[in-house]
């Protein structure tokens, strides 16, 4: 009985050490910008989507979108605008194609890209109903300095700053927070803070519950991992690593406090984000509520897979209720 007990105490201690040496690593590639596992390995492991391109509609579709938002993210009406919070250097393409419009809308990226790459095309469409438009890179991407990534819980405070930003530019603005992937985490954790007037409404297209969660869909799918003990043990280690708890940075949490109308998108075929949040989310939101589902549509795809259906959805949307 004493070897079995002993045995027992053995492999626990080799399960917490186990897990403590998993815990630290996965916060390590997933949480800071200067470990680039992530782009060597990781991306293909946790969104295999992005590189199972080839020449179906839907690549096709992309290419023609890409080429389309790029063409207008250089636009003489496009110009580089810069804020310093804290130390850091934030960037944004601020975009005035109708000077006297006060319709705005602030265009917010996903994790471990840029503003170019995931929003100029989406605010290219915006620019076509009269839309004036700032697109951030977050801390931590793209252009802005930063090395801890947010995950939209940090982030959400440099949007506070941005959304002063453009009431600054103009007073009277009426501003829509669009975001994809963690850019809509980070407009549902914004939306939970006190915000001006001047924000109107809300568009979310596959954000995640909480980063507590998203990171345990990602250790079963990806890594094949247990959530259980490692997420508890990253969880602890997050507050002294990043500041921020992995349970508090949580969109339904912060939707719980949001009175604003919430547009919410999601594709049924996410790897990523399991679609699944969306409900979670909608279920939290105080607001007036409405939701898109694109049957199939990979992550952040679901305007290539439906683009004619996702904008007409969005914008009746903005239009009936902000």
């Amino acid at each position: 009985m004493k070897w079995i007990a002993l045995i027992v105490v053995i492999l626990l201690i080799l399960i917490i050490v186990v897990s403590i040496y998993a815990a630290s690593f996965f916060l390590n590639v997933a949480l800071f910008r200067d470990n680039n596992w992530y782009e060597k390995t990781g991306h293909e492991m946790m969104n295999p989507d992005n590189f199972n391109k080839g020449k179906s509609q839907y690549d096709l579709t992309e290419e023609k979108q890409n080429l389309q938002g790029n063409e207008f993210w250089q636009q003489d009406f496009c110009q580089d605008h810069w804020l310093e919070v804290d130390g850091e250097k934030l960037y944004s393409r601020l975009i005035i194609p109708h000077p006297k419009s006060k319709k705005w809308v602030i265009c917010v990226h996903g994790y471990r890209s840029f503003g170019q790459r995931d929003m100029a095309f989406v605010a290219s469409k915006f620019s076509d109903q009269q839309y004036n438009i700032l697109v951030p890179d977050l801390r931590a991407h793209g252009k802005s300095t930063g090395n801890v990534i947010g995950m939209g819980w940090l982030d959400r405070l440099d949007l506070l700053k941005w959304i002063q930003e453009v009431t600054t530019i103009e007073p009277g603005a009426e501003i829509v927070l669009f975001g994809g992937s963690m850019g809509a985490a980070t407009v549902m954790m914004t939306s939970g803070e006190t915000l001006p007037e001047n924000v109107k409404g809300l568009v979310v297209d596959c954000g995640y519950s909480s980063v507590y969660s998203e990171f345990g869909a990602m250790l079963r799918s990806a890594f094949k991992l247990p959530a259980f003990p490692i997420l508890t043990i990253a969880d602890n280690l997050a507050k002294k690593k990043v500041g921020y708890s992995l349970k508090q940075a949580s969109s339904i949490n912060q939707l719980a406090k949001n009175n604003l109308p919430t547009l919410f998108i999601h594709g049924t075929g996410d790897k990523f984000v399991p679609h699944e949040m969306l409900y979670e989310n909608m279920e939290a939101t105080n607001g007036v509520k409405e939701s898109l589902i694109v049957n199939n549509a990979p992550h952040l795809s679901s305007f290539i897979y439906e683009p004619d259906h996702y904008f007409d959805t969005v914008f009746e949307f903005i239009h009936r209720y902000c």
